[in-house]
C-alpha cells in the first residue's frame, strides 16, 4: 500500500525546501522503529509538498500514532489506485496546548516544529520506556520543555539565565490559568556540591510535573542524580559563549554529565552551527563521554541551512544498555 505525508508548511522559503529532507530522514527512522519494511518513493513521484512511501499492508493504529508524531507532518493520507488521497490521520493530539511552544517568541529562538524534530531523533533512536523523562540542559526559555510537555512527558529544563527562566515560568503560569487547568506551583533548591544549591519551580499537573532549574549545563548530575532522565536534547547556543567557556570546552566538560544523568537505552540529540562547531567533532565529544554514536543514513543527511552564518546540523548518541 502507498501512503503520502503531506508536509507543515513554513513560511521561510528556502527552509521549507530544506525540510522535505529532514522530514524524510525522520520517516526513515519511524518506519525503522515500528519495523515496517518500506520503500520511500522518490520526490518526483508526489506533486505536493511531502512525501510518499509504500508498505506491504495498511497500517496498523499503533503504527499511525507513531507516525502522527512526525514534527513536520500536516496531514498522512493513504494514496489510492486512482490518484486521490485517502485521510488517515492528522497531527497526534497534544497534552496541554498546541499552541504552547509556539506564543512566547524571543530572539535565538528555535523554530517548535524542529525541536520537535530534534526531540523525535533522540525518542526513535533510543531503547525508551512508554514515558519517557525529558531533559534540556540549555533551555533558554523552555520551548523543548514544553513541546516534549505536550507528548504527556515529564519535562525539565536548566539554564543559567535566571531572567530567561523567570519569562518561561512566568509565561507557563498565565497559559495554565488562561486555559484553567489546574496545577500546584512548588518551588525550592536543589543541592549540589561545596555547599551550593539551585533555585527550581515545579509545575504539577494531574499526571506529569514540568520542572525548571537555574543550573549551569555541566552540573545536571549533581542536581538530578544519575539515571534520572531517558532523553536528552537541545539547541545548542550559536558561537556563543556559555558561561565563560567556548562551547566546544563546553561540551567537553559536561557530556560525561549528561550520559551520567542518563538511564541505559537513553538517548540525546544536539544542533549546532557547523560552520563554527563541525559535525565531526560533536561525534568524537559524545564518543569520549561514552555515548554509541548514530552514523549513516538518515544521521548523515540532517545538515540544513537555516541562515548566512548558520549551517544546522544534528549529532545523535545513545547510552548503551
Amino acid at each position: 500500500m502507498q501512503y503520502a505525508m503531506l508536509l507543515w508548511p513554513h513560511a521561510n522559503a528556502r527552509y521549507q525546501n530544506e525540510s522535505a529532507r529532514l522530514a524524510r530522514c525522520e520517516l526513515e527512522l519511524s518506519l525503522r522503529k515500528i519495523h515496517l519494511e518500506h520503500e520511500i518513493l522518490p520526490e518526483s513521484a508526489f506533486p505536493l509538498p511531502g512525501l510518499r512511501f509504500e508498505i506491504p499492508r495498511a497500517l496498523a493504529a499503533e503504527e499511525v500514532s507513531v507516525l502522527s508524531r512526525q514534527s513536520l507532518l500536516y496531514g498522512l493520507f493513504e494514496s489510492r489506485p486512482d490518484g486521490s488521497l485517502f485521510p488517515v490521520a492528522g497531527r497526534a493530539e497534544v497534552s496541554i496546548g498546541a499552541d504552547l511552544p509556539a506564543i512566547l517568541k524571543y530572539k535565538g529562538k528555535t523554530n517548535e516544529q524542529f525541536t520537535q524534530l530534534l526531540i523525535n531523533l533522540a525518542f526513535l533512536s533510543g531503547n525508551l520506556p512508554e514515558n519517557p523523562a525529558f531533559l534540556d540542559p540549555m533551555c533558554s526559555r523552555g520551548t523543548s520543555v514544553f513541546v516534549a510537555a505536550n507528548r504527556g512527558w515529564d519535562a525539565t529544563g536548566s539554564d543559567i539565565d535566571k531572567a530567561d527562566l523567570c519569562e518561561a515560568e512566568n509565561f507557563l503560569k498565565r497559559y495554565l490559568e488562561y486555559h484553567r487547568l489546574k496545577y500546584r506551583l512548588r518551588s525550592g533548591s536543589l543541592t549540589l556540591a561545596e555547599k551550593k544549591s539551585a533555585r527550581f519551580a515545579e509545575f504539577c499537573l494531574s499526571d506529569q510535573r514540568l520542572r525548571f532549574a537555574l543550573l549551569d549545563a555541566r552540573r545536571v548530575r549533581e542536581a538530578f542524580g544519575k539515571k534520572k532522565f531517558h532523553i536528552l536534547a537541545s539547541d545548542l547556543p550559536y558561537g556563543v559563549q556559555h558561561s565563560g567557556l567556548s562551547l566546544d570546552s563546553l561540551l567537553l566538560d559536561a557530556l560525561p554529565a549528561w550520559r551520567e544523568v542518563l538511564a541505559p537505552g537513553g538517548a540525546v540529540a544536539l544542533s549546532f552551527n557547523a560552520q563554527t562547531l563541525p559535525l565531526a567533532r560533536v561525534r568524537a565529544l559524545l564518543e569520549q563521554a561514552g555515548f554509541l554514536v548514530m552514523r549513516e543514513g538518515p544521521y548523515d543527511s540532517l545538515s540544513h541551512w537555516v541562515e548566512q552564518s548558520v549551517t544546522r546540523d544534528v549529532a545523535v548518541g545513545v547510552v548503551p544498555l
